[in-house]
């Protein structure tokens, strides 16, 4: 039952499933996130954790200044999160917003995101070092 509920908590929250939806397209950083949702780097690693506390997403270091979420892969059949995550990939890549999106956060890369740095009303993204600036969003 804890299980049940702290997945199920991870999902209670709409800034929650955005990351899930943009992690469907492909694995992101945490600077890619907050620029796509226009929310405060701690935030953003804040749903992460949740997330991956729950099991919904796995991270990996890619060279040394980027650390890269991922959503769940290989989940065996029968664990309940295969099933949930199928009726929700449903709803998140139907929905409009999220659609919208998706596109919006398609031609984010952390590399040129890094090559901003210096540029004013930024800051540094705690999960990979990379400098967010404002026009990110």
């Amino acid at each position: 039952m804890k299980i049940l509920l702290k997945s199920l908590k991870a999902l209670a929250d709409g800034n929650r499933l955005r990351i899930l939806r943009l992690l469907m397209d492909r694995p992101r950083c945490v600077c890619e996130l907050q620029a796509a949702l226009g929310i405060a780097q701690p935030t953003v690693s804040k749903h992460l954790s949740i997330l991956e506390a729950a099991g919904w997403v796995d991270k990996k270091r890619q060279e040394k200044n980027f650390i890269f979420y991922e959503l769940i892969r290989g989940l065996a059949e029968e664990d309940p999160r295969a099933e949930l995550l199928s009726l929700l990939s449903r709803w998140l890549l139907e929905d409009p917003e999220l659609t919208a999106l998706s596109r919006l956060a398609q031609d984010l890369n952390p590399q040129e995101i890094l090559k901003k740095a210096g540029s004013p009303h930024s800051g540094l993204c705690r999960e990979c070092g990379s400098e967010i600036t404002q026009n990110d969003r």
